[in-house]
């Protein structure tokens, strides 16, 4: 993989989630912390999980490994009242990870990355294996948020690379 593709799958990941943060902009209060029973219970703690994934991990590439019990706290659900707030702590991760991207070389992607989990156990992968990891992980957890909105009787919209690539197309 060269960077020009981690870059791509990362503008994919970023067009993905804002169709999901853009849907769950329209949801009731109610609905957006409606504990349905997986993941991060609700819409909101689902998206204010992603985000605080994203930052967790550009913050690893920087050297820097946030550990403790407190280290999620600025991310939980109850610390943004709505999907607006998620967003504007989102965006300076984005923004951060946007000039990361941009400096990165393809030399960069496969040396070994040492990192310490939130609960401090140690890791260890290259990098390029744990870029991957944060897309799937958004994949995984967009996939969950546009379930619960589906859960809610409301067409979600599609986020699947496909649709990316082809709208890229045109």
């Amino acid at each position: 993989m060269t960077t020009t593709e981690i870059r791509q799958l990362f503008t994919y990941t970023e067009w993905a989630n804002n169709l999901v943060l853009d849907a769950a902009e329209k949801l009731s209060p109610d609905q957006l912390v409606r504990d349905v029973g997986i993941s991060h219970k609700s819409i909101l703690g689902t998206l204010a999980h992603m985000a605080g994934a994203e930052w967790i991990w550009l913050e690893r590439w920087n050297g820097r490994s946030p550990m403790g019990d407190n280290v999620w706290t600025p991310w939980s659900p109850t610390a943004s009242k709505d999907v607006r707030e998620v967003r504007e702590k989102w965006r300076p991760v984005l923004e951060l990870r946007h000039s990361y991207l941009e400096k990165l070389t393809d030399a960069d992607l496969p040396r070994e990355l040492s990192f310490k989990r939130a609960n401090g156990d140690p890791g260890s992968l290259p990098l390029i294996q744990q870029m991957q990891h944060v897309v799937n992980h958004a994949t995984l957890h967009r996939g969950q948020v546009v379930g619960m909105i589906r859960q809610l009787g409301i067409v979600p919209p599609t986020t699947d690379l496909m649709f990316y690539l082809m709208s890229r197309k045109s």
